[in-house]
């Protein structure tokens, strides 16, 4: 009754206020919720390469060496399986959703190796080949030795696998059942783990080594004035993700194998996990936020690659109080 008594001049007040209030809320809430939205897809985006507590933990120390060994290899694999298996595997999340920021993290983009694909082949590699070995033979684990090859699969091939593709994706699932049948097996007691302080020596002097795994990410850190804009950006990504891999690796060496260190060694270690840890939390979205020709990213390829370079030397003086270790270089 009390609207229908209205003037027609006070109802189309009435009427505009009501459009001017609704119109307002659109203008501001739409732009509002698009923000809200693309931070979170940001954060979905970049997945921060997650810190696994359990490979530091002190009690691993008490592990028999099979369990040991098992431990080792799973924190080889952490962030290559999680990349796998996290936000719609290997080909979708990294090459068509994601774009150059994941996959030049994970699958690598026009000749960059992807930082968890490349360092994680390269450790697995020295992995298979020293530290499992069947019986007091010289013989590899056969499972260990495919799942390397496997694993070594060019991570930018897709298609669809059961037409016959080549799909990366079908390639890396076929390698992790070989890896997952040994683990299990080890963690059972029916396979064998052979880790001696020589072959954690390899383990450390491919991590820290000249022109090992990590040392080639480096390098083209140092180099990230010279190429373009594009790939500059990428060699960032690609050594954040790279660092997560070998302080995972590392931080099972140190606690399950501490006792085969002298104590300065384990220090150097500690100091090592530290900073590769530091590198892989860096948020690229906000870190990153200068333009792909700026200085300042030149400067921060820069930085990163001193904190990755601090590293090195720790890691080799660690290799080299081993027995064996002598030649890591």
């Amino acid at each position: 009754m009390a609207e229908a008594n209205k003037s027609p001049i006070k109802r189309i007040l009435t009427w505009l206020t009501k459009q001017t209030v609704l119109w307002s809320g659109l203008i501001i809430g739409i732009p509002v919720l698009i923000a809200a939205l693309w931070i979170g897809i940001l954060f979905w985006i970049w997945d921060t390469p997650e810190i696994n507590q359990d490979f530091q933990d002190p009690a691993n120390a008490e592990l028999d060496r099979a369990k040991k060994g098992a431990l080792l290899a799973e924190a080889i694999t952490y962030q290559f399986r999680r990349r796998l298996n996290d936000q719609g595997s290997w080909v979708p999340n990294d090459l068509i959703i994601f774009f150059d920021r994941n996959a030049a993290c994970a699958a690598g983009i026009k000749g960059e190796p992807g930082g968890i694909w490349y360092v994680t082949t390269e450790i697995f590699e020295v992995f298979a080949d020293r530290t499992a070995r069947i019986g007091g033979s010289s013989q590899d684990d056969p499972r260990l030795t495919n799942a390397a090859k496997k694993f070594n699969y060019d991570p930018r091939r897709w298609g669809i696998s059961w037409l016959g593709g080549a799909d990366s994706g079908h390639e890396y699932d076929l390698g992790f059942r070989d890896f997952d049948a040994y683990v299990s097996d080890l963690r059972a007691g029916d396979a064998v783990s052979n880790v001696r302080p020589d072959d954690l020596a390899a383990l450390l002097t491919e991590l820290g080594g000249q022109n090992g795994a990590m040392d080639k990410i480096y390098s083209r850190l140092n180099d990230a004035d010279k190429v373009p804009a594009k790939e500059r950006r990428q060699r960032v990504y690609s050594a954040i993700c790279a660092s997560a891999v070998s302080a995972d690796t590392l931080a099972v060496i140190r606690s399950a194998y501490g006792t085969d260190f002298e104590e300065d060694a384990l220090v150097a270690l500690d100091e090592a996990i530290d900073e590769l840890y530091r590198v892989s939390q860096l948020y690229p979205p906000i870190v990153l936020n200068g333009a792909d020709d700026s200085l300042w990213l030149v400067n921060h390829a820069r930085n990163i690659a001193a904190m990755m370079s601090q590293t090195f030397d720790p890691i080799l003086d660690a290799a080299r109080s081993l027995p064996g270790g002598e030649v890591a270089r």
